[in-house]
């Protein structure tokens, strides 16, 4: 197998979800207004049991079982990350947090401030001394509101550390695959329409997570706003693409055949969009139909290299070494693979290619698009100044 010794200095990893569902602003859906130390006085079991009834059920098809249960901040990732670099020949480096206000739709009224105190919250953790530099971070953007809610955010971003903005808007015909928005016709808002040049012009990237089904619709609006950077989240989603999921999504191997022939298109279609780019994440998340099993079911490296090789060498074939990047959707998809094992299956997979394609895939790409610098003393990267893909 190979590895990056030599090639870059560490891993830039792109997409971690840090949060702590007993504190503000992650809290539980039903228990959101409950105050904080009351919400932390809940005992573990007690906790567990009342997320049966809210988020854990609703997000049961994006997260192993029990994740969304249990803290997850800087040290536990630290941990997570012990035994990489024996695969990959060098540490993560630099670490950009995603927004982890998904657990629930927040309403109109309540978002501002809640992505507000996210990103106090998240820029607040315990970065460097011995732990991955902050890069970075993705705030959530709500296409209901004017601004897409992310001003005030902005406004209170005195070390620049926001880098882009995700909207979360795939919905699926499945009734058992999560929908990520309310409502549909998110790439159609007003506000999002209104917002998304002014945004643009600070240097700020639009991430996109939505369903493979859902790609053409983006591959009109890239067209619609080429001065825009878009970043594909998830290698567009294709649920489903290796075994059952929701209630009836890829339960037969002509619908995955299905599904896996339109996301090869759309993809494709989205590759000759000079300003969209692709994050490889979420590979081995379960909306892919890796199985039920609690314990997880891919076996292991090499296995999950022969089942999500073909996709991402199509990815990689079609959009080129500068317009690939690499993110590890820690802690989501620990049920199924560690970072080891994911970045080691990629490495399987993208080892013959090169050493230029692996140093822009792992850390020079995402280095350019979010203007990530050298950490500095307080365990963040400063912003290197440049903007959007070359």
């Amino acid at each position: 197998m190979s590895k990056l010794t030599g090639r870059v200095p560490g891993i830039v990893d792109t997409h971690v979800h840090f949060f702590n569902p007993r504190r503000p602003p992650w809290s539980l859906q039903q228990l959101g207004r409950v105050s904080g130390p009351a919400l932390r006085a809940l005992p573990g079991p007690l906790l567990r049991v009342a997320s049966r009834f809210t988020d854990e059920h609703s997000m049961s098809g994006v997260a192993g079982h029990g994740l969304l249960t249990s803290r997850y901040l800087v040290r536990e990732y630290g941990k997570d990350l012990a035994g990489l670099a024996s695969v990959a020949g060098v540490p993560v480096t630099t670490v950009m947090p995603v927004d982890s206000l998904w657990r629930r739709r927040l309403s109109p009224a309540d978002t501002a401030e809640a992505v507000a105190r996210d990103v106090d919250t998240l820029a607040a953790l315990p970065y460097g001394d011995g732990m991955p530099a902050l890069g970075g971070m993705i705030v959530p953007a709500d296409e209901r509101l004017p601004g897409l809610g992310v001003q005030q955010a902005l406004d209170r971003d005195d070390q620049g550390l926001i880098r882009g903005v995700r909207l979360r808007w795939g919905r699926h015909g499945d009734r058992l695959v999560h929908d990520w928005s309310g409502g549909s016709g998110a790439l159609r808002s007003a506000n999002l329409r209104e917002a998304i040049g002014p945004l643009a012009e600070r240097g700020l990237v639009l991430e996109s997570l939505c369903y493979s089904h859902e790609l053409g619709d983006l591959v009109a609006f890239a067209s619609e706003f080429p001065e825009v950077t878009i970043i594909v989240e998830h290698f567009g989603s294709p649920v489903g693409v290796f075994g059952p999921v929701g209630s009836s999504t890829g339960t037969t191997a002509a619908a995955r055949a299905d599904i896996l022939g339109l996301w090869r298109e759309r993809m494709a279609m989205l590759a000759m969009r000079e300003n969209v780019l692709v994050k490889i994440s979420g590979i081995a998340s379960p909306l892919l139909g890796y199985g039920q099993e609690k314990s997880g079911n891919i076996g292991g490296q090499h296995i999950l290299a022969d089942m999500i090789g073909p996709l991402v060498l199509h990815v990689v074939d079609r959009f080129g070494p500068d317009r690939v990047i690499f993110g590890s959707n820690a802690p989501l998809d620990s049920h199924n693979a560690t970072i080891g094992v994911t970045v080691g299956a990629l490495l399987d997979v993208l080892g013959d290619r090169g050493d230029y394609l692996l140093a822009q895939f792992f850390a020079e790409n995402a280095r350019r698009v979010y203007r990530i610098g050298e950490p500095g003393p307080n365990g963040s990267a400063e912003s290197n100044g440049a903007s959007g893909p070359d």
